[in-house]
């Protein structure tokens, strides 16, 4: 439609202009009326300059336009108040585009902050684990001579921890970055829960556990993922209530403005507002022994299937956790 109305305004203004030339040269040449080929004259003038005012207006638009991509400036935005069906669908679909790539470099940037947030907790980790090993090996090296057999083996078995915690956080961060993509299916949540329900009855805490749900939600997603994703939301929360005696976890299925949310919510002492920002970073944890990776997998799940995962705490009366499809 675009270039068919390009070429209808763009063949139509020739076409007027070799018309009047044409009548303009045979009024002159025969002698008719010069007056009437000087206005011939005239519209022609008129129409060029209307073409080149409305192709000059166009280019300026189109180079405002590649400017701001290059300049990666994601706010402009053109009106579609215009009368002109060409310059509507231009606008139309310059606005498309700008909005895209406003999109992907939200998205690139967020990546990158992401990935930097594991690479800076990758070379932590490392360092702590290796510098143990480092030192101590160096030192069974040069003193290997004066140690007993017993102190020894318990260097070695010092060496050997410390590779094992080294290794079980590399499984962690491979768990963390190689989540296959969802294969998606209509689910639907009441189904989902009863799955759960069965799944965590033998978890300690289990019977603090309530499910609610509207009996027609379905959510276009893949069931495994969304399961490992739950689990560990859950679990999280029974962590939280452990040992207080009102400790309640509830997990409510609700549509808001046409999107299915899914909501865990627990009655504990809840996170302090300086560590709600961190919650979802990798390998971070505010449980001794946490491994930290739990929520960060939850994260990710719900970012691969294109929706969100949030958290909203008020200390000592509840943690929500929201699941947004």
């Amino acid at each position: 439609m675009v270039n068919r109305n390009l070429y209808l305004k763009i063949i139509g203004s020739v076409f007027l202009i070799v018309l009047f030339a044409l009548l303009g040269a045979l009024l002159l040449i025969t002698g008719i009326s010069y007056f009437l080929s000087f206005v011939c004259l005239c519209f022609i003038l008129l129409i060029t300059l209307l073409l080149i005012r409305w192709m000059n207006g166009t280019n300026r638009k189109i180079a405002i336009f590649f400017e701001s991509v290059r300049n990666g400036d994601a706010a402009l935005r053109y009106p579609d108040t215009t009368n002109d069906p060409f310059v509507k669908d231009l606008y139309a679909e310059m606005n498309r585009i700008i909005l895209l790539f406003g999109q992907n470099r939200s998205e690139v940037e967020e990546k990158r902050l992401y990935y930097e947030s594991i690479l800076r907790v990758l070379t932590h980790e490392i360092r702590n684990s290796i510098t143990p090993i480092r030192s101590l090996s160096a030192d069974l090296l040069k003193y290997s001579g004066t140690y007993t057999p017993e102190q020894l083996r318990e260097g070695l078995e010092v060496i050997h921890g410390q590779a094992q915690n080294l290794s079980s956080f590399l499984d962690s961060y491979h768990r963390l970055t190689h989540l296959p993509e969802p294969e998606r299916t209509e689910v639907s949540v009441t189904s989902l829960f009863r799955k759960m329900e069965r799944l965590l009855c033998a978890e300690p805490g289990s019977d603090r556990i309530r499910f609610s749900s509207v009996a027609t939600l379905t959510v276009h997603a893949d069931q495994n993922l969304i399961v490992l994703a739950l689990i560990n939301l859950i679990r999280n929360a029974l962590q939280a209530i452990e040992g207080q005696a009102d400790g309640i976890v509830r997990i409510e299925a609700l549509e808001t403005d046409g999107k299915v949310c899914i909501t865990i919510t627990d009655n504990g002492p809840g996170i302090s507002p300086e560590l709600l920002s961190s919650i979802f970073t990798p390998f971070f944890s505010t449980k001794s022994g946490g491994s930290g990776i739990g929520l960060s997998i939850s994260h990710r799940i719900m970012r691969l299937h294109g929706g969100d995962l949030t958290v909203n705490s008020l200390p000592g009366i509840r943690t929500e956790f929201r699941m947004t499809f």
